[in-house]
């Protein structure tokens, strides 16, 4: 029900919707309309009286003008109002001019943006208000947003190029360019420009993470436990990015028909949601919780350990501890420069290495890339293809194809690794480090997983038949060798 109680003509009124007041005034036509927050009337007519006040100056300011030219003979007097008129303006100015402490808390407020994962939101705050503290710190006199020049925007920015790449510096200037023009959409008079809109990008040197080898994989599992165990396993067998596997629900996992279903944080906006098939080694492992306690998330402390920092930053070093205590270096020297001349430091390897190392092994295992962007959620292939790295094997097989034409026949090849083989490449210890203590004797011993191993011994094998330079013919006589092979071993 919409009560309003009356005031006198031009100080606005206040509407009650439910129990809470709302402002309303007009000025020069254009209605505005502003929640009190409260349901106690006179603490909202405060509140009208406060925000009306410097268009109550505005609207004096035009009296005084119109006077001024009325008594336009009266020199005098015409001075006098306009230099009335002019500090009332100057007044209205100031008294409407956005404080530069509530610039992110308005742009968070308004409309003027997309809508971000929680974890996006989080970080685009930080960097707004570490903006915002270096003004307080540098230029303590600025206390609107629109006294911010071009010359603040540009030594801010400076101070962030010198200690961070190129993309966390795009990212920087992004959000504050958008908080800006926001702003300026919100109430012209309060920001009147964009001091960012000068700043070019800078150049972004790409430094990606690398995959992992299966010894890297089982060096790792063996160095964790419990739910951080769990996770690692959530990681290499569906792709997952940290927070979209820290974050899943047991309503995400479907035992019975094999399948992860969720819709990543990234693409969240596009309510994309991503299918992506259990291997026997994970589904397993999420066996080993009871029917009973598959409730709510799946990872309770490890949930909670990722959302008490901005970015879950605090559990990534505790990810980044795991690849340490594994052997595994997890940052390398960068092109780039610290402050002092140092060379700066990437990281090579995080929980992201997994999602790498997934698309690989799907990959090199001959699953389709637009299977495998489906099941990963890339909006469009070239993604996928970055993050696609070619197994040696992979890479001799492609070399030894190449026909033979400048007549020096059959080249020895490289010994084809085949599986038990003092080199062998095969994930027996990979898969036996998570099965180690988890009672899953079954799937160790099941016919999928002995068919998988069988067809991954006959590819290895085939690649090192193909660099001989078999020819088809050959090819279907080694076929029916083996089926003959095969057929002895079943008698």
């Amino acid at each position: 029900m919409k009560t309003k109680a009356g005031r006198k003509k031009g100080n606005g009124t206040l509407e009650r919707h439910g129990k809470i007041w709302r402002a309303c005034w007009i000025v020069d036509g254009k209605r505005f309309r502003r929640s009190t927050g409260t349901a106690d009337k006179r603490e909202a007519e405060k509140l009208l009286a406060q925000w009306t006040a410097p268009f109550q100056l505005k609207n004096s300011a035009e009296k005084d003008s119109a006077m001024a030219d009325k008594a336009a003979d009266l020199a005098a007097v015409s001075d006098a109002l306009r230099s009335s008129a002019k500090s009332k303006r100057e007044a209205f100015r100031k008294a409407t001019a956005l404080p530069l402490s509530d610039a992110w808390r308005a742009f968070d407020d308004s409309l003027f943006h997309r809508e971000w994962a929680q974890t996006t939101h989080d970080l685009n705050e930080t960097r707004v208000e570490s903006f915002l503290a270096w003004m307080r710190k540098r230029h303590p006199e600025i206390g609107t947003a629109r006294e911010v020049t071009t010359e603040h925007a540009s030594g801010f920015m400076q101070e962030i190029r010198k200690a961070h790449s190129g993309k966390t510096f795009n990212d920087y200037r992004a959000i504050l360019l958008q908080t800006w023009d926001g702003l300026r959409k919100i109430d012209v008079a309060a920001v009147t420009e964009n001091p960012f809109r000068f700043i070019e990008r800078a150049e972004r040197r790409s430094h990606t993470r690398r995959e992992l080898t299966v010894e890297e994989l089982a060096a790792v599992i063996a160095a964790t436990e419990g739910e951080m165990r769990l996770l690692f396993a959530v990681g290499i067998y569906t792709g997952l990015r940290l927070g979209d596997a820290v974050r899943l629900d047991w309503g995400d996992v479907d035992l019975v028909r094999g399948f992860v279903s969720v819709v990543p944080s990234k693409t969240a906006r596009h309510e994309t949601r991503v299918k992506i098939p259990l291997s026997p080694v994970l589904r397993a492992l999420l066996e080993e919780t009871p029917a009973r306690r598959r409730r709510g998330p799946v990872f309770d402390a490890l949930r909670a350990r990722y959302e008490e920092s901005t970015g879950g930053m605090n559990l990534v070093r505790d990810i980044q501890r795991v690849f340490r205590k594994a052997g595994i270096a997890t940052q390398s020297d960068a092109a780039q420069r610290n402050k002092d001349g140092t060379p700066r430091k990437a990281v090579d390897v995080g929980f992201h290495s997994l999602r790498h190392t997934y698309v690989s092994l799907c990959a090199n295992a001959g699953v389709p890339l637009a299977v495998v962007q489906s099941i990963v959620g890339h909006t469009n292939p070239a993604m996928t293809r970055h993050y696609f790295h070619e197994s040696d094997d992979a890479l001799r097989g492609a070399a030894a194809a190449l026909p033979d034409v400048v007549g020096a026949g059959a080249v020895p090849a490289p010994p084809a690794t085949v599986s038990g083989g003092e080199d062998a490449t095969d994930d027996s210890k990979f898969t036996q480090g998570f099965r180690k203590g988890t009672g899953d004797a079954e799937c160790a011993k099941s016919d999928t997983t002995r068919a998988r191993e069988a067809v991954e011994a006959f590819k290895r094998a085939c690649a090192g038949l193909a660099a001989a330079g078999l020819s088809p013919a050959d090819w279907r006589e080694v076929a029916a060798a083996l089926a003959d092979v095969e057929k002895a071993r079943r008698a």
